[in-house]
């Protein structure tokens, strides 16, 4: 026992290892309250998550590899959240199934993760810029407690946005390293950026345009020899690995229109309007729950950093201006005198304003580490560990009691699909607000709340003597097939259904699917005295060739991590 004490004394005598040890220690702290069975994640985006979890592992039981369409939701017609929404949060999630049967324990688990990995990965991108422990650890600190990220965790519920999190410091570690001459890990950007595209593609977009901004305010440096070359070569990197993601997203996107396509659907200005902050709501702010305001480790440290920019090493002021100059910004497009409803439509499907928050965690988080580090120089590693403990205490102030509810969530009442109706409420059947739809099924959901689970011959005749679903997978024999005879059958339509045809002298036909007036899969039959139809949904030509494309990507990826330098690919 003796030895060991020894073993964890002598590890900790290594900064680095005590500040892994305080972050870890720290993020089990603020996710604490989360694992009491009366703390509710139901509310808000958690259900919607909680659901397209218990689908997607459905799916996966089913025998599809890939599950593009959860067979069992929208009343057993197939709806399709991984299409159309950005992915890794309904798999990862399902990897605590090995150690758990509740998916709701799964999901306070990545919560966990999530805000552990943030801080981790935030500490090591500060003290790769300062080679400053404290600064590092206090920035960490600082970014897991923020208002806003615990309003996600606790009151949002927001997990797509809360895993975002994670991937900010890679990015931006990334993008430290090709302009600061550390070529050999550049390769945190494609990292980085593969896993926030997974994960929230909206915040994505803005993060790119961070990048870009970065990169012109760098743009001598881009003279220098490799730069741009190892830039292409990230960016090649990021298109390849995430290929099976945006391929088919675009081959629906071109097919047919959806809900989510149609404009303005995602967004709406006077949202847009509403969601904006007062000035006031940065020192103090509290919206149906949820808290926006910076909060006073980031106001202080900010403060600490300007009285002290002359402490600040000349090997990265520069770098420490641009985000501080990045965080203002952000925080200046949450507030009402910033004109959010009069940008480019693109920019709009961030639907809240406050959503900007994020950036200015992350940007003044490292700002404000910095400047309170710069102030508390002398002190040891006691008074840091006390100064932390006292941040954590300021924080977890925060999390609201009011989310705790007298019988735990019964998540059984979840494992069979809600059906939708008229009566259909905010829980929406695990679809959200069905915005993933046809935009043909979208406008006539009374059709998917009444119409029977069977095929239905939309024009001609024909006698139906055999019909059995199972999942994607249908079989039908049909009899005495008239000249066209056009049926609709119970499937929604996306793309990558198979329709098979055997006649009665056993030739085969593939048969073209289109999409009904009501948004669901319609095919002709040919006219024949008997014939057999099968349906199943092996994904389109291009959803293979994305998959292969991934694959090498990750091939490329896995080339450069080894060799540790991303221009020893080519």
């Amino acid at each position: 026992m003796e030895k060991i004490r020894k073993k964890i004394k002598e590890k900790l005598e290594n900064p680095k290892n005590l500040s892994y040890c305080i972050i870890f220690l720290s993020s089990i702290f603020i996710c604490l309250p989360l694992f009491s069975q009366y703390m509710d994640i139901s509310r808000d985006d958690g259900i919607q998550h909680i659901c397209r979890l218990i689908g997607t592992f459905n799916t996966l039981k089913e025998g599809n590899l890939f599950p593009v369409i959860i067979s069992e939701f929208c009343n057993e017609f197939g709806y399709s959240w991984n299409l159309f929404y950005s992915p890794l949060t309904a798999y990862l999630p399902l990897i605590f199934k090995i150690i758990t049967k509740s998916y709701v324990v799964c999901l306070k688990l990545f919560m966990f993760v999530s805000m552990l990995l943030s801080g981790i990965y935030m500490y090591k991108f500060v003290y790769k810029i300062t080679k400053n422990n404290k600064a590092s650890v206090l920035s960490a600190i600082i970014y897991i407690t923020a208002p806003y990220h615990l309003t996600d965790l606790y009151n949002r519920i927001a997990i797509a946005e809360l895993t975002s999190f994670i991937f900010l410091p890679i990015i931006f570690e990334g993008m430290y390293d090709i302009f600061n001459k550390n070529n050999t890990k550049s390769y945190h950007l494609s990292i980085g950026a593969i896993g926030l595209i997974l994960t929230h593609n909206v915040i994505a977009v803005y993060t790119a345009i961070f990048c870009f901004i970065y990169m012109i305010l760098n743009y001598k440096k881009l003279k220098e020899k490799g730069i741009i070359k190892i830039i292409v070569i990230n960016i090649f990197i990021i298109i390849t690995c995430t290929s099976f993601y945006w391929i088919p997203l675009l081959q629906h996107y071109f097919a047919a229109t959806y809900e989510v396509f149609v404009p303005g659907r995602m967004f709406q200005n006077n949202t847009l309007i509403s969601s904006k902050l007062n000035l006031s709501d940065l020192i103090y702010s509290k919206h149906y729950g949820m808290i926006f305001h910076l909060g006073l480790p980031i106001i202080l440290g900010i403060i600490l950093l300007i009285i002290y920019k002359n402490h600040i090493k000349k090997s990265y002021k520069k770098t420490i201006f641009i985000f501080l100059f990045f965080g203002i910004i952000s925080v200046i497009m949450t507030l009402k005198l910033f004109p959010f409803e009069i940008l480019p439509n693109f920019l709009k499907m961030i639907q809240f304003q406050w959503r900007m928050m994020e950036f200015a965690n992350f940007f003044l988080s490292i700002i404000s580490g910095i400047g309170i580090a710069i102030y508390i120089k002398k002190l040891g590693k006691k008074d840091i560990v006390l100064i932390i403990a006292l941040i954590i205490y300021t924080v977890i102030l925060l999390i609201s009691s009011k989310h705790t509810v007298k019988q735990p969530f019964k998540e059984d009442n979840y494992l069979k699909a809600v059906k939708v109706t008229n009566l259909t409420g905010r829980v929406h059947a695990g679809c959200a607000s069905f915005e993933y739809l046809p935009q043909k099924a979208f406008s006539n959901r009374e059709y998917i709340e009444t119409r029977e689970n069977k095929i239905i011959v939309m024009q001609g005749d024909l006698e139906i003597i055999f019909q059995e679903k199972i999942n994607t997978n249908l079989k039908a024999e049909f009899v005495n097939i008239q000249e066209d005879t056009i049926i609709e059958l119970p499937y929604i339509y996306y793309l990558g259904y198979n329709a098979e045809f055997v006649d009665e002298q056993l030739k085969v036909y593939n048969l073209k699917i289109e999409e009904s007036e009501n948004g669901f899969l319609l095919l002709k039959l040919p006219p024949k005295e008997k014939g057999t139809l099968n349906i199943s949904y092996k994904g389109t030509n291009y959803m293979k060739i994305s998959y292969i494309i991934t694959i090498l990507g990750i091939l490329m990826l896995i080339k450069c991590i080894k060799f540790s330098n991303i221009k020893k690919i080519i």
